[in-house]
């Protein structure tokens, strides 16, 4: 490949990133009297509390940040959290950074910014009950990884919604919630990536790499770029 496109190339410049980030610190962290806690009833309050002792975070230190953030977090099983800790980049960093190594061009889709605020843009009660979830989930946290893992080697990443769906409790209000997760985080960007990549992917020679579940479905990007003309063909 001569190219190679991961979603953001912002994630590569980590002095870029939080320049990006604390322009507009109200994606991140709570900028007036609002707690985590103050959201939350009793009980959520201590099972996120106790959450957060179990993987030695002291509650204080993350009381200010945004739920999504901190969500994203704890769903991260410990070896990765270890893993990250000492330094090493995570997997589109990683491909980016070496093919930049090797003389690569490097495009993204997207910036870290429009991430960040398309998460921000769904209901707060969505992003608590979220993170109460994940917290609740535990030591759980590392089979779901484990089998999203499993089913990602297997070419079913189609199947990675209907995991968090049986893992996760639901009721009616969650479907909602669910929904308006899903057309802005995975529909609307795909649309987005995909009008971004067709210029790129016009010069031939690409390789893109973006995260697995903007791939299936009749929303996907696969079926994005089957609808733009091109032939798409799974590899084993």
């Amino acid at each position: 490949s001569g190219t190679v496109v991961i979603e953001t190339t912002d994630a590569m410049d980590k002095a870029k990133m939080m320049a990006a980030m604390a322009s507009e610190p109200g994606l991140m962290m709570f900028t007036d009297n609002t707690t985590l806690s103050s959201l939350l009833s009793p009980d959520d309050a201590a099972a996120l509390n106790k959450g957060l002792d179990a993987r030695g975070i002291p509650p204080a230190t993350v009381a200010k940040m945004k739920p999504w953030i901190l969500s994203a977090m704890m769903a991260l099983p410990a070896c990765e959290v270890a893993r990250q800790s000492a330094g090493e980049p995570v997997l589109d960093v990683k491909l980016a950074s070496d093919a930049k190594a090797s003389g690569k061009d490097v495009e993204g889709l997207e910036t870290a910014v429009g991430q960040l605020r398309a998460m921000a843009s769904l209901p707060l009660e969505f992003h608590m009950k979220s993170l109460v979830e994940t917290m609740k989930l535990g030591d759980k946290v590392n089979d779901v990884n484990e089998t999203m893992i499993v089913l990602y080697q297997r070419g079913e990443v189609g199947m990675f919604w209907p995991l968090f769906k049986a893992v996760l409790p639901e009721t009616a209000d969650d479907q909602a919630g669910y929904a308006a997760f899903e057309q802005t985080m995975i529909t609307s960007r795909n649309k987005v990536m995909a009008a971004n990549a067709m210029p790129i992917l016009a010069k031939g020679n690409v390789f893109m790499a973006v995260g697995a579940m903007h791939l299936p479905g009749p929303e996907g990007l696969v079926e994005d770029f089957r609808k733009a003309g091109y032939s798409v063909t799974a590899v084993n």
